[in-house]
């Protein structure tokens, strides 16, 4: 089956593939006349030297005739020296041709599976992404690509070179000596009974290696991408210590790997020599018989190589075909994954920023209790929406779901249309979020907030900029604008990073903004500025706050406070601080700090 996926991956390059397995073909065929060059010489010396045989050379008549013209053994020699430059010219020539299309058929293959699968990977479902380590992803791929193409290509030219080097010895063996052919032919059996053995042992042990492989590089991607936190904590130690473990066991797997390898390698050498060893002693005793003369001999020893090598380097495809069958094993488990579009809807609306939600309920798939319950609220355009409850009573649940990462039980409205009959791409591209922990680019500051519209102005990037309060500490960079941010933002604060992921999705004007704890690590000031900015834009868009700061949510037009994953209560802050529940509790704790904290503004100190 995974052969079948193999092959699947010629599609598109078939003709170019059919060409070089007949480049192959002729390389290995024409090889297997190299050796009647050298018996030709020793045959002609023997004529010369007044012993002369009646062997037959299985070269063309032409060639024949061309050699015989030399009058002297020294022109005879040089006749066939002349020839076998030629003959190698032309070998070569083909020879170039042969690696240029295998190497440029290989990489095409990659180029097609790595955008394939990257494709794939940024089309499945929300849920997946959450449970995929992505140091395994990164192997899959770029390294098991690699491994895969490497083996529909090169691999598998070196079988086909290798049957061809096996007919072509056959044939050529055929026209010196039958005897000797049959018992080369002979040890096959052997060589096919070892090989079948081998590959079912080493491919288990191979697709250990990988999972070894994977553990190691998603220990490696998480404390590259986590160095700051794990400086932090001074957990340079315990992170050393896990990688020790990890590679410690992708080194052992290695090990008993190659151990297995050697075991194989070493027995075919042996029967390869025993078989060679062998052959030798036969001819030199048909010699003595004279049933063979020294011309055939040194031509059957040569050709012999044809026969016993190729057969031995089969133990060398199978470790690539087990190292292929494993890679492709693990890229057909990724494709195969349904993409999240599977279930999508065909309706591309106006959207101007009305929600409903309707008796919403959600649960996870392996989950038996409801995350969510009856969750009924309703969003009219341009309100601004803060959504309170504590951690883990299902906030970013309900936007998870508004942005259809996942499915849901009940309705759900987007101006009057119901979300599963919306095209997920569609409703997406008409909301800006700003999560608690934002993602910036490796680019320029510029760069990062220009992203979400790259048609936008330069003066509306700076209005986003000075909408987002950040275009003061943009001025203080070295370079303005144009300063990179590092992976990940990491030259930035936190604030920082907030800010200018408020202004990315601002430049965008889409109708439904929502901000996801992306106020909280902003100071007071900052956070009343942007909020105040927002309500002041000209471009008026649904805003959907999820904070723990009631400072932030009190301003807004309503409060959904959510408890349990139902709703508690909905209102103004005036009237939910007034009232028994989860916002009065809140509010009694940390208006008591921020009456406190005005108190001392006004004391100056």
């Amino acid at each position: 089956m995974r052969l079948k996926s193999l092959f699947k991956l010629t599609k598109g390059h078939l003709f170019a593939y059919l060409v070089l397995i007949v480049l192959v073909l002729i390389h290995r065929f024409t090889y297997s006349f190299i050796p009647l060059f050298t018996q030709y010489i020793i045959y002609a010396l023997n004529n010369f030297l007044g012993t002369p045989s009646d062997t037959q050379i299985n070269l063309p008549n032409f060639l024949i005739q061309f050699f015989e013209s030399g009058e002297t053994i020294l022109m005879v020699v040089f006749y066939v020296a002349l020839a076998l430059f030629t003959y190698q010219i032309i070998r070569y020539t083909l020879m170039y041709y042969e690696n240029y299309l295998k190497g440029a058929i290989q990489e095409k293959i990659a180029k097609e599976l790595r955008l394939k699968i990257f494709d794939h990977v940024q089309n499945l479902d929300y849920k997946f992404h959450n449970n995929s380590d992505s140091g395994d992803l990164i192997q899959r791929a770029t390294s098991d690509v690699e491994t895969t193409s490497g083996f529909i290509v090169t691999t598998l030219m070196q079988l086909i070179g290798l049957l061809g080097s096996l007919f072509s010895g056959v044939y050529q063996m055929y026209h010196i000596n039958q005897t000797i052919m049959w018992i080369s032919l002979a040890v096959i059996p052997v060589y096919t009974i070892s090989s079948i053995i081998y590959f079912n042992k080493i491919e288990k042990v191979f697709n250990e290696v990988e999972e070894k492989e994977s553990a190691m590089m998603t220990v490696i991607q998480e404390n590259v991408s986590a160095s700051k936190v794990v400086k932090a904590f001074a957990n340079e130690p315990f992170e050393i210590e896990k990688m020790e473990a990890k590679n410690k066991a992708y080194t052992d797997m290695n090990i008993k790997a190659n151990k297995m390898v050697a075991l194989y390698w070493g027995f075919m050498d042996l029967i390869s020599l025993s078989q060679y060893a062998g052959i030798t002693i036969l001819c030199i005793e048909f010699a003595r018989q004279g049933v063979m003369d020294a011309p055939q001999i040194v031509a059957a020893l040569m050709l012999l190589g044809l026969l016993v090598w190729p057969i031995r380097g089969l133990g060398r495809l199978i470790n690539e075909f087990s190292k292929a069958s494993v890679a492709m094993g693990r890229i057909d488990e990724i494709i195969k994954k349904p993409i999240e579009y599977a279930i999508d809807g065909t309706l591309e609306p106006e959207i101007q920023g009305h929600i409903e939600f309707k008796n919403v309920s959600f649960k996870f798939d392996d989950d038996e209790s409801y995350l969510l319950k009856n969750i009924s609220f309703e969003i009219k355009p341009g309100e601004t929406v803060a959504i309170i409850g504590k951690t883990g009573s299902g906030k970013t649940t309900i936007i998870n779901l508004l942005m259809r990462m996942y499915e849901y039980e009940g309705s759900i409205l987007i101006d009057g249309v119901e979300l599963r009959d919306i095209k997920k791409q569609h409703i997406r591209k008409n909301i800006g979020a700003v999560l608690q922990d934002p993602f910036l680019y490796s680019k320029t500051v510029y760069e990062n907030i220009s992203i979400a519209n790259p048609k936008a102005t330069e003066l509306e990037i700076e209005m986003a900029a000075r909408t987002a309060a950040i275009e003061k500490d943009i001025h203080t960079f070295q370079n303005g604008y144009q300063t990179k941010v590092g992976e990940k933002g990491t030259t930035l604060s936190g604030g920082q990073k907030q800010r200018i992921a408020i202004a990315r999705i601002l430049v965008s004007e889409k109708p439904i903004l929502i901000f996801d704890d992306a106020l909280s690590a902003l100071d007071n000031h900052t956070d009343s500025a942007i909020r105040k900015a927002l309500k002041e834009r000209d471009h008026k868009s649904t805003n959907i706050i999820i904070t723990h700061r009631i400072t932030t949510a009190k301003e807004a037009d309503k409060i959904v406070v959510i408890k349990d994953g139902m709703i508690e209560a909905i209102g103004k802050h005036d009237e939910l601080s007034a009232k028994e529940g989860l916002y009065k509790t809140l509010w009694g704790i940390q208006g008591k700090l921020e009456k406190e904290f005005l108190e001392l503004v006004r004391e100056g100190k």
